[in-house]
């Protein structure tokens, strides 16, 4: 493994490699293939889909890979992530890391909500696929919603399922618009405290993506 590969950005750019040409194929396709299409050691391009079936985003059978289930809405942006994911999944891996907690970041868009990043925490995998996690988070009764409705910190107490709590932030775009920054957490493990590093981690998304258009 070359340091390029070893260094984070190598590491998320063969990864949405690998998910571009798997969300272009009409078929679960090997790691052989895979690797070749991509220009990566076999070796490299199998750790790399280990690693994102444990995150629940490709699955495997009898030695083929495919995208998981719900995955489509990510793979989509794939090609482009927008500006606004590309400033905030830093911040939203390293909250995800220090609290075991799922994070996810989705822009309103219209009557709906446009799913940008997701880092899904190893606590709530547990409790909850992230293929279902990323649907419960744009249940009606989410905290995202809420939020949305309300302009600030909003939470939610086992109403979407009932073995998880949620908080989350809004955050007013300079573009228009708002984004909404999701932390999650298994009932046992509360989330009030957690309010102010989110509230935190949203005004850091906020300036950095200030820089960012600036």
């Amino acid at each position: 493994m070359t340091d390029e590969e070893a260094a984070p950005a190598g590491v998320v750019h063969n990864a949405f490699a690998l998910v571009r040409v798997l969300s272009r194929a009409q078929r679960p396709v090997g790691v052989t293939e895979l690797a070749s299409v991509v220009g990566l050691p076999k070796t490299t391009a199998h750790r790399l889909l280990e690693q994102m079936a444990r995150e629940g985003i490709v699955t495997r059978r009898d030695h083929q890979w495919a995208l998981a289930p719900g995955f489509g809405d990510l793979a989509r942006t794939a090609h482009r992530p927008s500006p606004l994911a590309l400033v905030a999944r830093p911040r939203l891996h390293a909250l995800s890391q220090a609290t075991g907690a799922t994070l996810l970041l989705h822009r309103e868009s219209g009557d709906a909500l446009e799913t940008l990043w997701c880092a899904f925490g190893p606590h709530f995998r547990r409790v909850m696929p992230p293929a279902e996690q990323r649907r419960a988070a744009v249940h009606p009764a989410s905290a995202i919603w809420l939020a949305l409705a309300s302009g600030q910190m909003a939470a939610e107490y086992q109403e979407v399922h009932p073995g998880c709590n949620c908080i989350a932030a809004p955050v007013s775009l300079p573009s228009g618009g708002t984004g909404v920054v999701t932390l999650v957490r298994p009932d046992n493990l509360e989330v009030e405290s957690l309010k102010r590093p989110l509230e935190r981690v949203a005004s850091r998304i906020l300036s950095d993506i200030r820089r960012f258009a600036d």
